[in-house]
């Protein structure tokens, strides 16, 4: 019986440490969709410039960055990124 108590204590003590472990990295490792673009591709610009300067700066801010530094790092919204891609294509995926 003592076996059986000792292994039960050592057993919630790990899966304690354990959810512990789980909530830290999901507190630390931001959670980014990216909306069917793939991760790995790179950003470029396409020449077009828009009226709105905040929009080329932000193109520019991205120019050979991947998708997923540029949504990571808080330069680009899954939308802004759709919107300059699909809309007033300003930015290319290569």
């Amino acid at each position: 019986m003592e076996k059986y108590m000792a292994k039960t204590a050592t057993t919630k003590k790990s899966m304690l440490s354990s959810a512990k472990t789980q909530t830290k990295t999901a507190m630390t490792t931001p959670k980014v969709r990216f909306g069917g673009f793939s991760p790995e591709a790179i950003l470029e610009p396409t020449g077009k410039t828009v009226t709105a300067e905040a929009n080329n700066a932000r193109v520019k801010a991205v120019k050979g960055k991947t998708v997923s530094e540029a949504l990571t790092s808080g330069l680009y919204t899954l939308a802004d990124l759709r919107y300059d891609v699909e809309r007033v294509k300003t930015l290319k995926i290569a």
